[in-house]
């Protein structure tokens, strides 16, 4: 009697050592499972980082491609940024600009598109004069009040030593333009590049988790192991 008590105890003991064991197993099965999340997150906050957690070396085109990408945004940027700076220092030498000034974007772009800033032909503010004169044709205060709020004041006078001068800054600032433009599509990329590598992680996460696992008891409480393979 005892000797079947003991051995009742000890197959009981190793039935529990057996559940034990699978329930760590199956726990460790299933976090893997639930980590595609996790895989994801990190491929969206560095493109390849998922992959390469999962030994999938796709990660390394991901990064690769991150870096590549990086690298033409400072590029450009330090390009764009010379151009700027290159057409301000261009236009103060040979449009006679105030080097002081505060320059805002619109008053830079329309040293390209008039000789001077003056009223003679040609002259920013001599084409301020002609726009009020259309606008308000019978309304010499509208006139006035327009031009008054559009022209350039003596502060700010430009004047192109020749046409070609004036043709060499509209380059500086249309590559400048160019340069920015650049940017913005490769920052597209990028953001195209982080939202791929996270599909990816999750998807081979998936394909790695297709196997699930779970333990049951049969009907005399024997821990039986399931193995479910989705197809």
């Amino acid at each position: 009697m005892n000797i079947n008590f003991k051995k009742s105890v000890s197959r009981n003991s190793f039935k529990l050592y057996i559940l034990f064991v699978l329930m760590i197993f199956v726990a460790g099965l299933q976090a893997e499972q639930t980590n595609g999340r996790k895989q994801m997150f990190k491929s969206a906050l560095i493109p390849g980082w998922g992959e390469l957690s999962q030994d999938n070396k796709t990660g390394y085109i991901f990064l690769a491609s991150e870096l590549i990408l990086w690298s033409s945004v400072f590029y450009f940027q330090q390009e764009s940024d010379l151009k700027d700076t290159a057409s301000r220092n261009y236009a103060i030498k040979y449009a006679h600009i105030d080097p002081e000034l505060e320059l805002t974007e619109d008053y830079l772009y329309d040293l390209r598109k008039h000789l001077s800033s003056g009223y003679e032909t040609g002259g920013f503010n001599a084409g301020v004069v002609e726009t009020a004169k259309a606008m308000f044709p019978d309304d010499l205060v509208k006139q006035d009040e327009y031009i008054e709020a559009n022209v350039y004041s003596d502060e700010f006078y430009w004047e192109w030593d020749s046409r070609e001068n004036k043709h060499d800054y509209a380059i500086f600032r249309k590559r400048m333009v160019q340069y920015s433009g650049y940017i913005k599509g490769i920052t597209g990329g990028i953001i195209a590049n982080h939202l791929v590598s996270a599909l990816n992680s999750l998807i081979f996460a998936k394909k790695q988790n297709k196997v699930k696992m779970n333990v049951q008891f049969d009907t005399e409480m024997n821990p039986v192991l399931l193995v479910n393979y989705k197809f």
